[in-house]
């Protein structure tokens, strides 16, 4: 029995086996890092380790996103970092001081996945790595437009977004 295009058929030679083999491990490679299927081992951004952000489930009425209690959350000490989702909004919000937060939207810019990560004080998509800053700047591609960001007040260890 022979397989065809293998080595076991001898009307093959090896260039010619290597080169079928290679160009469907190109091929393949294409295929998986092409598409957003959310491949982090693809090309385009190289993937991501990034530990997941603490999830805090907020409230959303009208045009903002209120975090109650945030003394009891993620969020309770300065440089600490999670994702807040209130109905429909995904934000990444950053304590940037005892009284002071930055908010941004954690839909990437790049292809709309959830940012979810976040290392050594930088977001993180998991979908193909691209990268933001607490302020929602791209730090590393493929994503090359900011993150929106969002007004802030906190009041009364209430933290209110303005969306």
């Amino acid at each position: 029995m022979q397989r065809v295009g293998g080595m076991d058929n001898p009307k093959t030679s090896r260039r010619e086996f290597c080169a079928h083999a290679i160009s469907l491990v190109t091929v393949g490679s294409l295929i998986e890092g092409c598409g957003g299927d959310g491949n982090p081992a693809g090309p385009s951004g190289g993937g991501t380790n990034a530990p997941a952000l603490a999830t805090i489930n907020a409230s959303a009425a009208g045009g903002t996103v209120t975090v109650s209690n945030v003394s009891g959350t993620a969020l309770a000490t300065a440089g600490s970092a999670a994702l807040v989702q209130a109905g429909s909004n995904n934000i990444l919000v950053t304590r940037t001081a005892q009284d002071s937060f930055n908010a941004v939207t954690a839909v990437c810019t790049h292809e709309q996945c959830v940012v979810s990560g976040f290392q050594s004080g930088v977001f993180v998509c998991p979908c193909h790595g691209s990268r933001y800053n607490t302020s929602g700047a791209v730090v590393q591609g493929p994503a090359t437009r900011p993150l929106a960001s969002f007004t802030t007040q906190f009041t009364n260890n209430v933290l209110t977004i303005t969306v």
